[in-house]
Parts: C-alpha cells; sequence; structure tokens
C-alpha cells in the first residue's frame, strides 16, 4: 500500500480509534502508543487481504494491541476522553465538565458494557463489525450494549435535564 493508502486510513479512523484504546487503556499516552503501534506494524506489513471493513478491521488490532499493553502494565492513569478546541471558555469548560460526566459514567460500566458502547457509539460501528472486533456473538454484543446504554442514561439522567 502506498503511503497516500495509509495516511488515508489514519484520517479516517483515528479519532475514533484513540478514544476507543483510551476507554480500553484509562491512559491517552498509552492509547496513542497503541495506536501508533498498529499503524506502524499495518505498514511494515504491507498491504492486508482483501478486507471486509477496514474499520472493524482497525479496531480489532487496536483492541489486540491494547490487551497486550494491559497485560504488560500494572497501573493505568485516567485521563480526560474529550478534549475542546473551543475558543469560548465559557463553551470549552462546559464541553469539557460534560466530557467528565460522560467519561465518568462510562468508566462506572462493565468494560465488557463499556466496550460494546464505544465501539458502537464512537467506533460507528455495526452490530455485526462490534461483535467481530469483540469475539462474541451479535446477541450477545446487542445484550452488553443496551445495558450499557441504559446505564449510561441512568448515570446521566441528573447531568443534562
Amino acid at each position: 500500500m502506498g503511503v497516500q493508502v495509509w495516511e488515508g486510513l489514519w484520517r479516517r479512523h483515528a479519532d475514533r480509534l484513540l478514544l476507543y484504546a483510551t476507554t480500553l487503556l484509562s491512559d491517552r499516552a498509552a492509547a496513542e502508543d497503541a495506536l501508533q503501534n498498529v499503524f506502524v506494524r499495518l505498514i511494515a506489513a504491507g498491504e492486508p487481504a482483501t478486507l471486509e471493513s477496514e474499520a472493524a478491521y482497525l479496531f480489532r488490532a487496536v483492541r489486540n494491541e491494547a490487551l497486550n499493553t494491559l497485560r504488560s502494565r500494572r497501573s493505568a492513569s485516567r485521563v480526560a476522553l474529550f478534549d475542546s478546541p473551543s475558543e469560548d471558555p465559557r463553551d470549552a469548560a462546559e464541553l469539557a465538565e460534560t466530557g467528565r460526566q460522560v467519561e465518568s459514567a462510562l468508566l462506572s460500566l462493565s468494560s465488557e458494557e463499556r466496550e460494546a458502547v464505544v465501539l458502537k457509539i464512537w467506533g460507528n460501528l455495526s452490530f455485526t463489525e462490534t461483535a467481530g472486533v469483540l469475539g462474541v456473538t451479535e446477541k450477545t454484543l446487542e445484550h452488553r450494549y443496551y445495558r450499557g446504554l441504559a446505564a449510561l442514561k441512568e448515570a446521566l439522567k441528573g447531568s443534562h435535564e
């Protein structure tokens, strides 16, 4: 694959992959390292086989890298999931507070529910793709996803009424 192809994959998916890796690792710096490791390996390996879904393939690779990172480290530090480039300090503060509330609510979910919700919503993957990334059946994925959404709704209920 040419450099432009890899750059295109990066532009299309890096933000979502980074968010996903951050939710798995609870550490943005480690998530950035994991994402970089995935792309370095992909570039070094050359052109992959025909992919049914490049997004699902990349999410699976990032998940594997993050799980390897978790296995090799003892502690994780918390980090904000959302950064705000807003020019208005009030908007930036409000967005940062919303980000903290969502992050806190996400972290209150089980890891299985959190992965399902993040991959489906922020990863923008289908149920089939998400189930494939996680290595579970679609029925199991749907159960985790809807249970996670209900828990998020309950956790955020008072925040935005």
